[in-house]
């Protein structure tokens, strides 16, 4: 009835290899067709200084949250079809072409990202989520730098409401590509604004933005394929190309086993906070 965990495991660990290979020489390519007037440039961006940290991030991600959690979607979409709690049957959807149900998954997976995202920004989720902003050289690997934690909300949150929403299994898989792989673009170290279409679409300089250390950018462009969201709700910022210094100053942007272990120390700071005794000899509410 429900998947083998082993063969999923194995099937996922086996995908994100060949995805990242897959993106590094789509990238690779890439990098070398902008700059190829200065090859040595080229290559320092196409393997930025940031790398070994990224993958080894990924690897975390692959190994505790995505390979299991692939076993995971799989028997929740199941219980909840057979609970009759998907909120919308599909049925309108069913009536649309592929293509179309697709780009309103895009869509909709947006709208919902958006708001997660400005979540991730709140106290409760920044420990886990500032992995993510701790790279001082972004490039098209920091889209694999997150914590595991992070991870496994993105997930649930993203894909969960699809699901409830009644988008068909095929949709929610092409949205999850199309977001993956356009979010490894905006990561890119180019100074692109798009334009125009800056307007419809985020671009690489709007995302640089979001991930400046300090000033007008910070707490901006939350949006990870539309920028019409962050226009809808006065959140977007773009002067221009960023040429600002990037990264956080609350964690030791170098030091995976610090931001892994962030989440565990900033709960437990809490709890010592919240349970020691005050002055008056009570226990903290």
């Amino acid at each position: 009835m429900y998947p083998n965990t082993l063969d999923q495991w194995w099937s996922h660990l086996s995908q994100a290899a060949s995805g990242v290979l897959n993106a590094a020489i789509l990238v690779g390519c890439l990098t070398l067709l902008i700059h190829h007037r200065d090859l040595r440039g080229a290559l320092k961006r196409a393997a930025p200084k940031s790398l070994r940290f990224n993958l080894i991030a990924l690897a975390f991600d692959t190994v505790l949250v995505l390979a299991p959690l692939t076993y995971l979607a799989a028997v929740t979409q199941q219980f909840l079809r057979a609970q009759g709690l998907v909120l919308l049957d599909g049925a309108p959807l069913a009536q649309l072409p592929p293509v179309v149900v697709v780009l309103v998954a895009v869509f909709f997976g947006d709208f919902i990202a958006y708001f997660r995202h400005r979540l991730e920004h709140s106290r409760l989720l920044w420990p886990s989520h500032v992995m993510h902003h701790s790279d001082t050289d972004l490039n098209w690997t920091s889209v694999y730098r997150f914590h595991p934690i992070n991870r496994l909300t993105t997930v649930i949150i993203d894909y969960g409401v699809l699901v409830a929403l009644g988008f068909p299994p095929y949709a929610i898989a092409l949205n999850g590509l199309v977001r993956h792989y356009y979010g490894m673009f905006v990561h890119m170290n180019v100074p692109w604004t798009f334009g125009p279409l800056g307007w419809l679409f985020v671009s690489p300089a709007m995302h640089r933005w979001h991930h400046v250390l300090e000033g007008e950018g910070v707490g901006s462009n939350f949006g990870s394929v539309l920028a019409v969201f962050d226009r809808l709700f006065g959140t977007h910022y773009l002067p221009g190309p960023c040429d600002k210094p990037l990264g956080v100053t609350d964690v030791d942007n170098d030091s995976i086993v610090r931001q892994l272990a962030l989440p565990f120390t900033r709960a437990a700071a809490f709890v010592a906070e919240r349970v020691r005794p005050s002055a008056s000899g009570q226990v903290r509410a």
